[in-house]
């Protein structure tokens, strides 16, 4: 099996500066959901445009993000099965309006002390921001540590498709420190590296350094 763990951000650095590893994502997250819900209230048409995926809108995508914030752990993993749909009767019976709310709602919810996020729950969030980031022409600031643990959770959970790019090219974030997969490197942004691992785009274009 790959020893993904040596992809992983600042592990060829020296060893004073792993305290800034964490297991617990929520202050980034609260953050990327705060900018998110800043962004709607700033300009509230974007909800009607496209994101990356085909027929998804802005709004489509946010109530989605707020479905998944809200699901148990049960509830996401009956969502793999397909027992469950998003949005939640719920969050699509929230007003347009409401909806950057919610999103500061949520942002408040994990910037307590004793709140807790996943790796996994804080890729949710990070994806969802670089798809409207990228849909509205937005750069929402995203830290490159943050950006680089994501991807690893990410390509360790790739399916075939996307596991073999990786198996065959090592994705080089260019504006990161972090890199991922194995073979010749494709220097590109860390956001397409990101949105690629998620499905959302196809493979990184590459960009000359």
């Amino acid at each position: 099996m790959t020893d993904w763990s040596r992809f992983l951000p600042l592990s060829n650095r020296p060893r004073g500066e792993d305290g800034e590893v964490t297991r617990n994502w929520a202050r980034p997250a609260s953050g990327l959901l705060l900018s998110l819900a800043n962004l709607l209230e700033t300009r509230p048409e974007s909800l009607t445009r496209a994101t990356l995926r085909p027929r998804v809108s802005v709004d489509d995508a946010v109530r989605e993000l707020l479905t998944l914030r809200r699901w148990s752990g049960w509830q996401r993993f009956a969502s793999r099965l397909g027992a469950h749909e998003t949005p939640s009767p719920e969050v699509a019976a929230l007003d347009a309006d409401r909806l950057a709310p919610a999103l500061r709602e949520e942002a408040m919810s994990l910037s307590g002390a004793t709140a807790r996020c996943s790796v996994r729950e804080f890729g949710e969030i990070l994806v969802a921001a670089l798809d409207l980031g990228t849909a509205l022409g937005v750069d929402l600031g995203v830290d490159p540590f943050a950006s680089g643990a994501v991807a690893v959770d990410l390509a360790v959970r790739a399916p075939t498709p996307r596991r073999s790019v990786l198996t065959a090219r090592t994705l080089v974030a260019v504006d990161s420190e972090w890199q991922v997969g194995t073979g010749p490197a494709l220097p590109a942004t860390a956001s397409s590296i990101v949105l690629f691992l998620a499905g959302r785009g196809g493979v990184p274009p590459r960009v000359d350094e």
